[in-house]
């Protein structure tokens, strides 16, 4: 294969640009016929996998476990770049809403397409809304709405794992949910934090089993934790060829 052509970055960023408006107007619209909020989600896999088609990015993915779609699970993920979110919704087969933060959900077209998909907005800032947000995000679980979240709290920078944050353990222990844990690698290369443009490349993606929570103690959150960041940092550590073939059933599939 030869050098990456160099409008290849730019015209993915104009298929970003036209699509996700686009997009964004019908998921409002559907939102007036679809009050669950799944058809957002299949709109938002068709926007995943046209902008990274667009700039030449393949997934491999990896599934250690076959999910069950009736029930829900939390998954949690490492982040190195917005590709991250794209690469999880093509790569994650149950529906599933992201935990975002307040600020995306106030972008005009965009966050109130992303609410008209049910998405749950949290805001770091306030404690006592946050505490409110968790509550909510249980409860919709318990109901048998999958969530995914970034237990790290924002993109790292280095492409170490950063410490995990504990709420998203509260909530998958309040709901009673199985976390799921996901490892990521190659996104921060083809969309480095802070760059506008994404290039060529593949991105692996690892789905572990899941890890239950039920019954898991108060005191026993920071065992949980640990447990969830040893699984994803095993995960990274293992060369992509291998991870497929250490577990037992594993599957391997490009998205």
């Amino acid at each position: 294969m030869g050098p990456e052509p160099r409008m290849r970055p730019l015209l993915s960023a104009v298929v970003f640009f036209f699509l996700t408006i686009a997009l964004s107007i019908v998921a409002m619209l559907s939102g007036l016929v679809d009050r669950s909020g799944d058809l957002v989600l299949k709109l938002a896999r068709l926007w995943s996998r046209a902008v990274l088609g667009a700039a030449g990015v393949r997934l491999r993915v990896r599934s250690h476990a076959t999910l069950d779609p009736k029930r829900s699970y939390v998954f949690m993920s490492n982040h190195l770049s917005a590709v991250d979110i794209w690469a999880v919704f093509l790569s994650v087969s149950v529906p599933m809403r992201f935990i975002a933060k307040k600020q995306l959900g106030q972008i005009p077209v965009f966050g109130w397409a992303m609410r008209a998909g049910r998405f749950i907005f949290i805001d770091r800032q306030n404690t006592g809304s946050a505490r409110r947000t968790i509550e909510e995000a249980a409860r919709r679980i318990r109901q048998g709405c999958s969530v995914v979240i970034f237990p790290e709290g924002t993109r790292s920078r280095d492409g170490n794992l950063l410490p995990f944050k504990k709420g998203g353990f509260h909530l998958a222990m309040s709901s009673g949910a199985e976390i799921v844990p996901v490892a990521i690698r190659g996104s921060r290369a083809v969309m480095p934090r802070g760059s506008l443009l994404i290039h060529a490349g593949v991105v692996d993606i690892e789905v572990g089993e899941p890890i239950p929570t039920e019954g898991v103690p108060a005191d026993g959150r920071d065992a949980l934790v640990e447990k969830v960041r040893a699984r994803i940092t095993e995960m990274l550590a293992t060369p992509p060829a291998q991870s497929a073939s250490a577990a037992a059933g594993a599957s391997v599939k490009d998205a």
